[in-house]
C-alpha cells in the first residue's frame, strides 16, 4: 500500500510540474496564462483571445509569488501595455515587473488600447486574487 501511495504522489508531482510549464517553456498560471520573462526584471503574460484585464493580473500574481517567491505584499507594476508579444507569438500580452517602470530596461512601455494600464500596480496578493474572477460572470 505504501508503494502504491508514494506512486500516485509521484505521479501528481508529474502533473504538477507539467501543468506549471509548458513545452516552449515559460510558466503557465493556475488560470491558464502564459507567462515569459523577458528579461531579469520583465516578464510577459500573454492571454487568450476575448480575456479580460483580471486575467492578466491573475497570470502575474500568480508568476511573481510561485516563480519569483514574491510576498503577498510585494508590488507589480505594468511596464508594457497591451500588444504582441516581444518574446511569444501571442497577439495580446501585457509586460508586467516587480520594479517601477523608470527602474526597468527592456520593457515596451507602450500604452495599450485595453487591458492594464501602463504604470499601474498591484500587491501581488491582490493580483493573485484576480484568478477567482469568474469571467462568465464578468460580462453578465
Amino acid at each position: 500500500m505504501k508503494t502504491v501511495t508514494i506512486g500516485v504522489m509521484a505521479g501528481a508531482l508529474a502533473l504538477s510540474a507539467c501543468m506549471s510549464t509548458s513545452s516552449g517553456g515559460g510558466f503557465v498560471s493556475r488560470g491558464g496564462v502564459r507567462v515569459t520573462p523577458v528579461n531579469a526584471d520583465v516578464f510577459e503574460v500573454g492571454v487568450r483571445p476575448n480575456a479580460i484585464e483580471a486575467e492578466f493580473w491573475c497570470g502575474a500574481g500568480d508568476y511573481a509569488s510561485r516563480q519569483l517567491g514574491a510576498p503577498n505584499g510585494a508590488r507589480i507594476y505594468v511596464v508594457g501595455g497591451t500588444g504582441p508579444g516581444t518574446v511569444s507569438s501571442n497577439p495580446d500580452t501585457a509586460q508586467f515587473s516587480l520594479k517601477p517602470p523608470q527602474a526597468v530596461q527592456g520593457a515596451t512601455g507602450r500604452s495599450g488600447r485595453w487591458g492594464p494600464r501602463l504604470g499601474s500596480s498591484k500587491s501581488v496578493g491582490a493580483a493573485r486574487q484576480d484568478c477567482n474572477i469568474d469571467r462568465n460572470n464578468f460580462w453578465a
